[in-house]
């Protein structure tokens, strides 16, 4: 039986954001070289091989409308694409397929009664918190020092390996054990903030879906590698592509 075809291809954020409520930021370099956007370009180029019929990107759904008329402006030579990893590669990839618009699958509201983790560890002093955000700080550094010496398609393929989606998820199991019995913060957050939030996710992609013929490429920060494709895969709906196979 024929199932409709998804490929998560988790990515750093590229632009190298201030703001994106990450608990640590990444570093990307210049990606405006000539020899990056030589890369990029070999990126994209592989990735047609997949033939997706839409491409998902991380970015909210109520922005949709902005985004498109951004792509569509992009594609009449009127929008110089800026250093986001959506536009330096969902944008391309999408032109490449002769595709007329992106699909917006994000979503990153606020939940009732999740705890603020900033706010409540300036308050309280917790060393099991401390010691997850220093593991995230020292994989970042070896996430910079990795794409200082290697190429962007290497780069992606070490973001997508298994070893690394599994080292990411283990930040959200081991953040689950911060607070106590009274008020266990980091379960309260990893449960109704992240796990909702990837499960929302999840429900935009698979809306998407017209047709068994569909082949939807999603574009997305690779902490999310592992409950996305745990989600799909569980689901048993679909043939989940891993992306080695096409970059």
């Amino acid at each position: 039986m024929r199932k409709p075809s998804i490929l998560v291809l988790g990515t750093a954020h590229l632009s190298n954001p201030e703001n994106n409520g990450d608990l640590v930021k990444i570093n990307s370099g210049d990606i405006f070289s000539e020899k990056r956007q030589i890369e990029i370009k070999g990126v994209v180029d592989s990735l047609r091989k997949f033939e997706p019929t839409k491409v998902a990107l991380e970015i909210l759904s109520e922005d949709s409308d902005h985004i498109n008329e951004t792509y569509k402006n992009f594609l009449l030579g009127k929008y110089k694409l800026t250093r986001n990893e959506c536009h330096q590669i969902g944008f391309r990839l999408a032109k490449e397929m002769n595709h007329k618009e992106v699909f917006c699958v994000d979503w990153n509201g606020s939940v009732p009664e999740v705890p603020d983790l900033d706010i409540w560890t300036k308050e309280l002093k917790s060393e099991k918190y401390d010691q997850v955000v220093r593991r995230m700080q020292d994989l970042a550094t070896k996430m910079e020092e990795f794409l200082k010496s290697h190429t962007i398609r290497d780069y992606l393929l070490y973001l997508n390996h298994d070893d690394f989606i599994r080292e990411n998820q283990r930040f959200y199991t081991n953040l689950a054990l911060v607070g106590d019995k009274s008020n266990p913060v980091g379960a309260m957050w990893t449960a109704k903030y992240w796990y909702y939030r990837n499960l929302l996710i999840y429900k935009n992609i698979v809306e998407l879906i017209e047709s068994d013929a569909d082949r939807i490429f999603v574009l997305y920060g690779a902490g999310h590698l592992h409950l996305l494709n745990q989600f799909l895969n569980e689901s048993g709906l679909f043939k989940v592509e891993k992306a080695e196979d096409y970059i």
